[in-house]
Formats: C-alpha cells, structure tokens, sequence
C-alpha cells in the first residue's frame, strides 16, 4: 500500500507523515496491497482540513475533516476510512454467504433431501 502526504499552507512536517503512516498501516487487513491513498494537509481560516482519498479493489473512499487540531483531524478522517472499509468489507462477506435455495424447491438442499 502506498501513501501520499501532500501540504498545503503549510510547511512539511515529518511528525505528521509518520503519524499518517501509521494509522494506515492499521487499515491494511481492510485493503489490497496494490491500494493507492493521497492526504492532503492543509490550514484555511485557522482549521485544519485533512482530504483523503484511498483507492483500493477498484472502489474510491474519499473523506474530508477539519478540526481547529490538526491531530485531531487527522485521527477523524482515518476513523472515518476505516468506517466506510470495514462497511464495504461487511458488504462483500455477506453476499458470499449460504447458497441460496429458491422456493420451487430446485435448490441445493432439496437434490439432496430427494436422494438425486
């Protein structure tokens, strides 16, 4: 997975790349190894405003926080990822469920019931 950090506004700082990085790597068991983010880091009228946009197994999950703490920020806009990964996540295991049997009865379980 690779990460972007871009600034805005603002001059470069290692402590929020590395904060960045980290919280990402809690989000792997979610995405695909070929996933792509971009964060943007920038301050407009005194708040910080974090924009973030992952693509992972074709789908785009985008997020914009602001916060007057930039750390803060930060940590709501990776909640916020991890919410909408661990949705679409849920989404994706449900629909791979039991077979599904119809009511005429010419599923799975009724070839078995009938000894066929």
């Amino acid at each position: 997975m690779h990460l972007e950090v871009s600034f805005r506004n603002l001059n470069p700082r290692e402590e929020v790349r590395r904060r960045a990085e980290a919280l990402f790597k809690k989000l792997e068991r979610f995405l695909v190894p070929a996933a792509q983010a971009q964060m943007t880091v920038s301050i407009e009228h005194g708040l910080a405003v974090i924009e973030t946009v992952l693509t992972s197994r074709g789908t785009t999950y985008k997020v914009q926080e602001e916060d007057p703490d930039l750390r803060t920020a930060i940590d709501r806009a990776f909640h916020n990822i991890e919410h909408q990964l661990r949705r679409a996540k849920e989404k994706r295991t449900e629909h791979k469920g039991a077979p599904h049997t119809d009511a005429d009865g010419f599923g799975p379980e009724a070839e078995e019931s009938t000894g066929a």
